[in-house]
């Protein structure tokens, strides 16, 4: 059958890059594509049943590949565990207390677990191989916004696009790949920043939030003790090591959250950051601190590359699947051009 794991073009300012489809070795009859191809969960089943078989990055693949984990999905369960067990222990002891405030902290939690869910379950931006045994010609015309050559990725066997980058630990090219984040236990790309951002933002409001109620409640116990520090936090003993666990959370993901808020205003990456890209040369990307948090943030999440999608064959979502000759030849002549 035919899959989208080939290689893709550097995407060019405005447009959506080449798509360059490739034939598995492990492949069906054209006869049996041609019945398949008009239904598109069928393929994404077929397209996950084979290409596990092919896979060559450090991924998990559940629920037919519509979950994605990258290469620590314990530390990712244990980022969820830190998070879901401290603040159930937290909201459960003192909701009968301060309904109100409780309820908008399960609000500002829900947030940000569906921040961590979806940047660590989702598909960063992984860029599949090149395994047709063809070394890729990039277009003439195919250099990054600075003049300078697209990078040649000697695993993937493709050139990159701009701002991607091979990940050691993932095994895999990603799209403006910013970090590999273990807590998260995937990469963060183009895809899931914003989530990841959504996570970072909102569990340092969280922290900071749960922190305050806490130490109002010991501070409403001292007073109710007769100022006996002892007395009151043997009285608040769950609210006292909550506060401590959050103080030390918020020091953490405060100090990462404003990093990040200056990496989005200036529409950098931590991985262009740290290795000083753009320090003595225009960022030709940073389009001023407004518009790129609203591209960064508010721009619709870019199609996964991993999963068949009906672009290749018409817009038109009515449209019949392709067929005869032609389609054959179109897609031979698609991967020997280049």
């Amino acid at each position: 059958i035919w899959v989208q794991s080939g290689y893709f073009s550097p995407r060019r300012e405005g447009g959506d890059g080449g798509l360059y489809l490739m034939q598995q070795d492990k492949r069906l009859s054209e006869e049996t594509y041609l019945k398949t191809v008009g239904d598109m969960s069928s393929i994404r089943n077929n397209y996950y049943t084979l290409q596990d078989q092919e896979w060559h990055g450090v991924n998990t693949f559940c629920c037919g590949g519509f979950i994605v984990l990258g290469s620590n999905p314990f530390w990712f369960l244990i980022t969820n565990i830190l998070t879901i067990g401290p603040f159930s222990l937290f909201a459960v002891t003192t909701f009968s207390e301060k309904p109100i405030l409780i309820t908008i902290a399960v609000a500002i939690f829900a947030l940000s677990q569906y921040g961590l869910l979806r940047a660590g379950m989702m598909d960063p931006g992984i860029i599949p191989r090149n395994t047709t045994g063809r070394v890729p010609i990039v277009p003439i015309d195919d250099y990054d916004v600075d003049g300078t050559p697209l990078t040649f990725c000697d695993t993937c066997k493709i050139f990159r696009p701009r701002r991607a980058k091979h990940c050691k630990y993932c095994d895999n090219c990603v799209e403006r790949f910013d970090h590999h984040c273990p807590w998260v236990g995937t990469c963060i790309g183009a895809r899931n920043y914003k989530y990841f951002i959504l996570f970072l933002f909102s569990i340092t409001i969280l922290t900071a939030y749960v922190l305050v109620i806490n130490i109002t409640l010991i501070t409403e116990s001292y007073k109710k003790h007769n100022n006996n520090i002892g007395e009151a936090l043997k009285d608040r003993a769950i609210p006292a090591g909550v506060a401590v666990y959050t103080f030390l959370v918020f020091l953490a993901v405060a100090n990462l959250a404003f990093y990040h808020l200056q990496l989005i205003l200036a529409n950098q990456t931590t991985n262009e950051q740290m290795k000083e890209t753009w320090a003595s040369r225009r960022n030709p990307y940073d389009k001023g601190c407004g518009s790129n948090f609203k591209h960064i943030l508010c721009s619709a999440t870019p199609v996964s590359h991993l999963i068949n999608r009906t672009d290749y064959y018409a817009d038109d979502e009515e449209s019949e699947a392709p067929s005869g000759p032609s389609t054959r030849s179109n897609m031979y002549q698609q991967v020997g051009n280049n």
